[in-house]
């Protein structure tokens, strides 16, 4: 910030706070090569459950 920034104005701070883009609403699509197998594709498309069986945690 400038040292200046107690002389902005309000709504131009609270815009400039915003995120540029909304992307939480916008689904992220993935190219898919033409060669690429479907049942690959859609293998890895799938979600990952998650397991806390998994995680690694060294004892305390």
């Amino acid at each position: 910030m400038t040292e200046n920034h107690d002389l902005a104005p309000e709504a131009d701070v609270t815009e400039q706070q915003l995120p540029a883009t909304e992307t939480a609403d916008v689904p992220v699509e993935t190219r898919v090569p033409m060669e690429a197998n479907p049942a690959d594709v859609a293998e890895q498309a799938a979600p990952v459950p998650y397991d806390e069986d998994d995680d690694f945690r060294p004892g305390t």
